[in-house]
């Protein structure tokens, strides 16, 4: 069994390996959108809200940050409740401690476009014969942030891990700011477990909302919308989906 993403909702089924002439033929028949990555899939609104560009770093009413990750699991999602709850998150005081509430280890379930995505991706996966089915972060109570990226490869292939070694600080608010999270790649490991250069090591800063069991960043990327929300994993629960979806454990 694999863990399928489905718009950053995942349900359970089993891995089916097509032959290049089913490919094609899917290819044919409903156009590259068939094998759109899952994190980009959209449904029932378009995909930008104004309503998710201003952001701080807060500690969350528990009932909106549950709401919000429910929101984000479902496989058709509403942008607009989705900004509504960020929205909420954002009007609670900022939280005192963000370096504390952001370690641990967290699942992609949102996000809002290419652009805010790209900084956490090796940028190798080459649709339409390989898409990002996942992505996991892991934040040490040191400096390092480990980004890993699982790669879905249509074919008589099995999936593909990359991950990015980075280091991170957190910039505390100041009076009339929020917190940020930034981070700067060092290296990337390919599939192999070999060290190779990263895709950039431009230093990435985003604007960070630690809202109990999520962290939400965005400002990371044009258009000033762009957001990506990560759910709290333990890390039985990281080796645990690692092992569904095929790929070698961390």
């Amino acid at each position: 069994e694999h863990l399928r993403g489905v718009g950053w909702g995942y349900t359970r089924q089993r891995e089916t390996r097509l032959p290049y002439s089913m490919v094609a033929h899917v290819l044919l028949t409903f156009g590259l959108a068939a094998l759109q990555p899952p994190v980009l899939r959209r449904s029932r609104e378009h995909r930008h809200s104004p309503a998710l560009c201003k952001m701080a770093a807060v500690s969350a009413p528990p009932a909106s940050a549950a709401a919000l990750e429910e929101e984000c699991s479902k496989p058709e999602r509403s942008l607009g409740r989705i900004a509504e709850l960020v929205e909420t998150l954002a009007a609670d005081p900022v939280v005192a401690r963000p370096k504390k509430a952001v370690l641990g280890d967290w699942r992609l379930v949102f996000a809002s476009n290419e652009e805010a995505l790209a900084p956490f991706t090796s940028r190798c996966v080459l649709p339409p014969f390989g898409v990002v089915e996942d992505i996991f972060c892991r934040i040490d109570r040191g400096a390092d942030m480990r980004i890993i990226e699982v790669e879905r490869r249509v074919g008589p292939f099995g999936n593909a891990k990359r991950a990015l070694q980075a280091r991170y600080d957190i910039v505390a608010a100041g009076k009339g700011s929020a917190n940020r999270l930034a981070f700067q790649v060092r290296w990337m490991d390919d599939p192999s477990g070999r060290e190779t250069e990263p895709p950039s090591k431009e230093k990435v800063s985003a604007e960070l909302i630690a809202a109990g069991s999520l962290i939400v960043l965005r400002d990371i990327a044009s258009p000033a919308s762009s957001c990506l929300v990560f759910s709290r994993l333990s890390p039985k629960q990281l080796a645990r989906a690692l092992d569904d979806l095929g790929v070698k454990k961390e």
